[in-house]
């Protein structure tokens, strides 16, 4: 896998995981209400799906379980159409599809290799965990 992809799917896996942090302790009454998340959690939506515009082809093949075209679709709608933007639907993308492309970019790092850190370790030490990622690649890992 390129390095590009790499750095990509770890980075989506961040935002994602932003994505469990901003609902944490919520119901869907007390989503709808806090404007604040409410947009946090769309436009980290809409940022998962840019990143995955830069996904190659290659890696949306090999890893055809996840609806790469489906978030982009999401992401074109928050970004292009916001007033269109049903916060039902993307309270249910971030209860219900989020904790799920989590464990699938889990399991793709596994499958390549690119698991480094624990969900604490990652959250401080972005930088240097996408540094390694490019180290390791340069490395031959």
């Amino acid at each position: 896998m390129e390095l590009r992809d790499k750095r990509i799917l770890y980075k989506i896996r961040v935002e994602a995981r932003h994505i469990t942090d901003f609902i944490r302790d919520m119901d869907f009454d007390t989503f709808k209400q806090n404007e604040i998340t409410k947009r946090a959690v769309a436009m980290t939506i809409a940022n998962i799906g840019e990143l995955v515009r830069a996904l190659s082809d290659s890696v949306k093949t090999q890893y055809n379980d996840i609806p790469w075209a489906a978030i982009r679709q999401t992401r074109n709608v928050i970004s292009h159409d916001y007033e269109a933007v049903n916060f039902e639907t993307i309270w249910q993308t971030a209860f219900d599809d989020i904790p799920i492309l989590i464990e699938k970019i889990d399991s793709i790092e596994r499958d390549i290799g690119l698991e480094l850190y624990g969900e604490e370790e990652r959250a401080a030490n972005y930088d240097e965990i996408l540094k390694a990622i490019e180290e390791a690649d340069e490395d031959g890992e």
